[in-house]
């Protein structure tokens, strides 16, 4: 097997399954990772923890008894795998291909800074209980023991910013906490998804969106409170550098995509 700080999350977890003597430790900081989820009583929220090892994880909510439309009651039944289910599968492949061993190797190569603790940000698109598509990001801290190499488990927040981000750029931030609680970023990086002529503005998701519930053009101008004329170069500069022959092409490939 390939060095296991470069291996994909797949290979990762396939190797960590039923690992020989290791055991997930007491997580007495559960609560004082509460607050590093942005906002949440504000935001819907979440914070699970994963066992590696065991394949099992832990699910809570924060501020509501449904997260993305699914009931707290069935997400408690869920395996970390269902996560993997829903979510964005290019999204996915590049977490799995080129964020997860970036991280992987971040830690080999930090795993002597006891007084340091270290938290990996990343988004990614989320199919909802209802088949629509959000923007969640996602902020996790790996958890090790004294005699292990690579991480056993993690405790994880999810945050739902569809209403901040329309597109599909990923973001992959890695941050510093000392003992005293100052925290600095040591890497931010960005990854875009394999065609780039999905990638839509803020606005002319809003104008797909529209477009995609029959709204025609003064419609549409009438309700983002902007001109016909921008409206019409916006689906003009959309169709040219997707390719879409019409505005209905373009939606089913957003939808597709994750992007509605």
């Amino acid at each position: 097997m390939k060095d296991n700080y470069q291996s994909s999350y797949y290979d990762f977890l396939k190797y960590s399954r039923k690992r020989n003597g290791t055991h997930f430790p007491e997580v007495p900081e559960l609560s004082q990772f509460d607050h590093e989820s942005l906002n949440k009583d504000l935001f819907p929220s979440a914070l699970y923890s994963i066992d590696y090892t065991e394949h099992t994880y832990s699910f809570r909510l924060f501020n509501m008894d449904k997260f993305l439309g699914y009931p707290s009651d069935f997400l408690f039944k869920t395996t970390p795998s269902f996560l993997n289910e829903i979510r964005n599968q290019e999204d996915l492949s590049i977490f799995n291909e080129q964020i997860f061993p970036d991280q992987m190797s971040f830690l080999a190569h930090h795993l002597k800074d006891n007084e340091c603790q270290y938290i990996f940000t990343t988004n990614f698109r989320i199919k909802n209980f209802n088949n629509s598509w959000s923007v969640v990001i996602q902020r996790t801290r790996y958890l090790f023991n004294d005699y292990d190499r690579i991480p056993i488990g993690s405790i994880n927040s999810l945050t739902d910013i569809t209403y901040f981000k329309n597109d599909s750029k990923i973001n992959h931030l890695i941050e510093q906490f000392d003992e005293k609680g100052q925290r600095c970023v040591i890497e931010d990086k960005c990854y875009h998804s394999k065609d780039s002529n999905d990638v839509l503005s803020k606005r002319e998701v809003d104008v797909l969106k529209l477009a995609s519930k029959g709204l025609g053009s003064k419609e549409i101008a009438e309700e983002l409170n902007i001109s016909i004329h921008t409206i019409n170069n916006h689906r003009r500069n959309m169709l040219s550098r997707s390719n879409c022959k019409n505005i209905l092409q373009l939606v089913d490939r957003a939808v597709k995509n994750g992007m509605l």
